[in-house]
C-alpha cells in the first residue's frame, strides 16, 4: 500500500448500517482474546489498540456531524489513505460478490434432495508449517489425514461424492440438491429451509485442503466468456444428466464442510457478515478488521429476470474487511458480501468488475475538536 490523497467519498447504503458495521467491529475487538498483531499499511504500523481508537473516533465523527456531507469532510480530515498494489496499477483491484443462500432441503435423503451437507470429520488433520519453521508463516496451512505413519491429503470431492468416503461415518447434518451444495460450500454460509417450514442455518466449519478450482475455467468452449458468472453455470449445469452436471462439480476438488449455527453469515474473524459492507481478502495481504472505502460497477438487469446485466452503474461505500475466501488469493481480489437470499444472489452472482480499493489510517497527533 501506499498513502494517496482522499478519493472522492460517497456512500450508496445508509449511514446508519455503516456505524452499526463499525460499532459491532469495536466490540469485537474489545472482547477478542485474539493475537496483537499489528495493523500494517504499506509502511506504518498501528497497535491493534490505537486502531481501534480510530475506529471509535470513526463512530464519533458520524454520530456528531450535522449531515453525511460534513461526516465525510471530517473523515477526510482525520483519515489517511491509503491505496492498494492491487492488480496492475495502483489502487485497482476485481471485485466479486458473495452472498448467503436460502435452499430447500430435508433432514433425510430423498430423490430431490441427495447430496449430504457433511460436518467437519474427525480424521481431518489441519497441519500448521509455521509451528515446524517460523518462515513459512505466510504459507496456507495444510490439510490432511494419517495413514500408516503418513500424512496424506484428505479426500478430494470425487472420493468424498462419488467414491463415498465419509459415508457411515454419521456426518451428515442434512441433505439438498447436488448443485445447491456445490453453491453453498463455495458462499460458505447459508439457510436450509426443510419440509417443515424449520429452517436450518449452517457456517462454514472447515475444508478438505485442496486448492479452489474454478467452474469457469472448464466451461470456456460452453458459455461465452462475456455470459460468464454464477447465474449461467448453474443454468448450465442444471440442462445436464445429472451424472454429467457431477463430474463437471468434481472438477473442483475442495471440499467445505459445515457446522450448525444461530447466527448469520460468519467470517473468518467469527463476527457476523453485514450486508453489503463486509469485504473478503487475501489475509497475507491485508490486515483484517481494517475499515476500507470501497469504489466498484454494480450491476444493472435489464429486464430483471436476466441472467447477464444489461449495463453496470457506480458505486462507492466504507467497508469493513472482515473475511477471507478460497478463491481470494493475492493483492488484487476483493470478495464483497452482498447479503442473503434471492436478491443478493442476483447480484452477488454476476459480480465481476475492477474497482479501487483503499484503506484508512487514523492519523496521529493530530488536535481533535
Amino acid at each position: 500500500m501506499r498513502r494517496t490523497s482522499p478519493p472522492e467519498l460517497s456512500d450508496d447504503l445508509p449511514v446508519e448500517s455503516l456505524l452499526a458495521a463499525v460499532t459491532a467491529q469495536i466490540k469485537f475487538f474489545e472482547k477478542w482474546p485474539g493475537d496483537s498483531k499489528p495493523f500494517v499499511f504499506g509502511e506504518v504500523s498501528l497497535k491493534r489498540e490505537d486502531y481501534l481508537s480510530g475506529l471509535k473516533r470513526f463512530v464519533e465523527l458520524g454520530r456528531t456531524s450535522a449531515s453525511p456531507a460534513v461526516f465525510l469532510e471530517r473523515v477526510k480530515e482525520e483519515f489517511d489513505f491509503y491505496e492498494v498494489y492491487g492488480q496492475k496499477s495502483w489502487g485497482e483491484v476485481f471485485v466479486t460478490s458473495y452472498f448467503e443462500p436460502v435452499i430447500p432441503g430435508s433432514l433425510k435423503a430423498t430423490p430431490r434432495f441427495s447430496q449430504p451437507l457433511y460436518q467437519t470429520p474427525d480424521d481431518l488433520l489441519s497441519i500448521d508449517l509455521a509451528a515446524f519453521d517460523p518462515r513459512l508463516e505466510q504459507q496456507r496451512k495444510f490439510r490432511g489425514r494419517l495413514v500408516g505413519k503418513a500424512i496424506m491429503p484428505y479426500f478430494s470431492r470425487r472420493e468424498i461424492d462419488s467414491n463415498k468416503s465419509l459415508k457411515g461415518r454419521k456426518l451428515e447434518i442434512c441433505w439438498v440438491d447436488p448443485i445447491d451444495a456445490f453453491f453453498l460450500q463455495v458462499q460458505g454460509s447459508g439457510t436450509i429451509e426443510l419440509e417443515d417450514r424449520r429452517q436450518l442455518r449452517v457456517n462454514y466449519a472447515e475444508k478438505n485442503g485442496h486448492p479452489y478450482e474454478s467452474l469457469s475455467n472448464h466451461l470456456k468452449s460452453r458459455i461465452p466468456l462475456e455470459q460468464m458468472n454464477m447465474h449461467t453455470i448453474e443454468a448450465f449445469l442444471r440442462s445436464l444428466p445429472a451424472s454429467e452436471a457431477r463430474e463437471y462439480l468434481e472438477r473442483n476438488p475442495s471440499y467445505v464442510f459445515f457446522r450448525t449455527s444461530q447466527e448469520r453469515a460468519v467470517t473468518y474473524l467469527g463476527i457476523e457478515a453485514t450486508d453489503g459492507r463486509t469485504i473478503a481478502t487475501d489475509p497475507r495481504y491485508f490486515p483484517k478488521g481494517a475499515l476500507a472505502f470501497l469504489h466498484f460497477e454494480k450491476p444493472v438487469f435489464n429486464p430483471p429476470e436476466s441472467l447477464v446485466p444489461s449495463t453496470t452503474e457506480p458505486a462507492a461505500r466504507f467497508v469493513l474487511d472482515q473475511d477471507i475466501g478460497g478463491a481470494i488469493q493475492g493483492p488484487g481480489r476483493v470478495d464483497l458480501f452482498w447479503g442473503r437470499g434471492a436478491d443478493a444472489k442476483r447480484f452477488a452472482g454476476a459480480m465481476k468488475f475492477p474497482g479501487k480499493l483503499y484503506y484508512l489510517v487514523p492519523k496521529t497527533g493530530r488536535p481533535r475538536s
